[in-house]
């Protein structure tokens, strides 16, 4: 990427590098179909998430599309309502009248454990994608204390707090509200004429962040603006100006794309991969 090329896609203390997927990368996925995210099924009222009807769970939930769509679930959509605030521990395909399954969710309201003003179980809210450190925590730790401790230290370096201790909190904060809309107005349209980006390249200040890519052009897009907010989160919390160069992003990204398994090991150490039908619907990698 060129200095120009850089400029386009650097805003304050975030850079993204695009992936472009190469001929050969594309005609492999070209079967896989059309999937609708999360944020727009439940706004649509095509999911239905809740407590687990038996018994409420800190780590499970019951979630199921009643609808005609095929739904992809990521691991780390923040969701609102029920007795706690959850993060998704598990990428999902729902299958359209999916029925009833499992959901496996970490709290990240380690305070509240009652439902929320509407009395009821669901959860009705998509507040974002958590930041790549709580990602981070989620993929690699699989610990729920580890996941309070890491909201909690979100939420001070942010100076804001909650009775409940929710990682939502951060949102109470105006100068972060303010500073997290304008990196998104900055770089929620960069990539919607790309017909062969897959991903992204995560940089802030001397160091790669992370990143994540799909198997298709179509699911990064559909999926991107709400990824954003992970990455912004983290430039504007612990981020600083970009002085990364494009050398230190291919070291990153040798260790990822240059053999099937330098990118097992990488990602067994420090990322993580959903594979759907023989197929890596989405990879990605940490600090």
């Amino acid at each position: 990427m060129n200095e120009a090329e850089q400029k386009n896609y650097t805003y304050q203390n975030l850079r993204l590098y695009p992936i472009k997927a190469k001929a050969s990368f594309t005609d492999t996925f070209k079967t896989v179909g059309k999937y609708m995210n999360l944020k727009d099924a439940l706004a649509k009222g095509k999911v239905v998430i809740t407590e687990q009807l038996g018994g409420a769970q800190v780590n499970t939930l019951t979630i199921e599309n009643i609808s005609n769509d095929t739904i992809m679930i990521m691991s780390g959509e923040v969701i609102t309502g029920g007795k706690q605030n959850r993060i998704i521990g598990k990428d999902l395909i729902l299958l359209p009248h999916s029925g009833k399954i499992d959901l496996s969710v970490y709290c990240v309201e380690a305070g509240r454990w009652e439902n929320v003003s509407t009395g009821t179980n669901n959860f009705n809210g998509y507040f974002n994608v958590g930041s790549m450190g709580l990602r981070k925590t989620v993929d690699k730790s699989a610990n729920q204390s580890a996941v309070w401790g890491k909201v909690d230290a979100l939420n001070m370096a942010n100076s804001t707090s909650s009775s409940t201790k929710t990682y939502t909190a951060i949102n109470q904060s105006t100068e972060f509200t303010n500073k997290l809309k304008a990196y998104s107005d900055f770089f929620k349209s960069k990539f919607a004429n790309e017909k062969d980006v897959i991903g992204v390249v995560v940089v802030s200040g001397n160091k790669v962040l992370g990143c994540d890519m799909f198997a298709t052009a179509d699911l990064f897009k559909k999926n991107f603006e709400n990824l954003l907010a992970s990455y912004a989160t983290d430039a504007i919390i612990s981020g600083s100006p970009v002085i990364a160069n494009s050398d230190v992003v291919k070291k990153y990204m040798d260790k990822l794309l240059t053999s099937e398994t330098e990118q097992s090991a990488t990602i067994k150490e420090k990322g993580n991969v959903f594979v759907n039908d023989g197929k890596k619907m989405r990879v990605s990698s940490y600090d």
